[in-house]
């Protein structure tokens, strides 16, 4: 049996967005390809490769400060690979 769900998405500015749902409220920091999403409770990494619906995610709240900002470093830099890929593929 499946389910309903609700998502409203509001941009805060090029890279910013607030995501509203019925499970609370949350911030998204990125640009298609990589974004940080930081939640009450957690912090997500997603690294994807954009309109082609793969993407990888990780549950970052785990792991310490250091390799927080190493993740994020390498989320900018897949972000940059991807759309550069991504640009190639449609010209």
């Amino acid at each position: 049996m499946g389910f309903f769900r609700f998502r409203k998405v509001v941009s805060l500015g090029k890279f910013f967005k607030m995501n509203i749902s019925k499970t609370g409220v949350s911030a998204s920091v990125g640009r298609p390809g990589a974004t940080l999403n930081i939640k009450k409770d957690r912090v997500d990494g997603t690294v994807g490769l954009p309109g082609s619906g793969l993407s990888y995610k990780e549950n970052l709240s785990k792991r310490g400060c250091a390799s927080l900002f190493l993740i994020l470093g390498l989320l900018a830099i897949g972000a940059g690979a991807s759309w550069k890929i991504f640009s190639h593929l449609l010209s």
